[in-house]
């Protein structure tokens, strides 16, 4: 079985990369967390899946739901926790408390578009939130924070805000491919992953 799996990101504006980027490193310096940080600053539209698909095929399927599509406005709702096991920067809605429409839109096209290309085994694609149960987010900790610490963890990330700016314009999707030792269990452990194509909306 290969050790391939591939995704569909959404990439922050630069500032909220570098903000995002240095909460990172505060956590890994402060609490060893290496997880989050072991990815690029992302907004996930589909996560993880394994495909026997060529990239390019995969680009292929990807270039209609880009084709056309305008720059649209993103606005963080600050610091929320999922579960006690993750920190994130809530993104799903605008500033008057609406869904984002033109980000959940996204992801259901582009999830409609790769799904035919999903191999039938695909080991994180029957656990990921889509469709109804899309929240888009910018993960700040997730996977290995330990229970006993997760409260002042939370508060540390809390007493960090604001976190990057409030609003960025969502201009840049990025298809990547990303290489583990084992994809069960400690995932993040010698992650690798590479750049596969990037978009430009218009």
């Amino acid at each position: 079985m290969t050790n391939v799996r591939y995704a569909f990101y959404l990439r922050p504006s630069d500032a909220m990369c570098h903000a995002q980027r240095e909460l990172h490193r505060l956590l890994q310096q402060q609490y060893g967390l290496r997880a989050a940080g072991s990815l690029m600053p992302h907004a996930t539209i589909k996560g993880f899946f394994r495909s026997d698909a060529a990239p390019q095929d995969i680009v292929a399927q990807v270039d209609p739901v880009i084709a056309g599509r305008s720059a649209f406005p993103v606005h963080s709702r600050g610091v929320q926790s999922w579960l006690r096991s993750a920190l994130v920067l809530d993104i799903q809605r605008l500033p008057d408390g609406s869904d984002n429409e033109a980000l959940r839109a996204l992801h259901w096209e582009a999830w409609q578009a790769l799904a035919p290309l999903i191999h039938p085994a695909c080991d994180f694609t029957p656990f990921e939130w889509h469709g109804d149960y899309f929240t888009a987010h910018l993960t700040l900790a997730m996977g290995d924070i330990t229970p006993p610490l997760f409260d002042e963890i939370e508060q540390f990330v809390h007493d960090a805000e604001p976190i990057g700016p409030p609003d960025f314009t969502a201009d840049t999707l990025q298809l990547f491919a990303f290489r583990s030792y084992a994809w069960a269990g400690a995932w993040w452990e010698g992650l690798r992953w590479d750049l596969l194509h990037s978009w430009q909306l218009e």
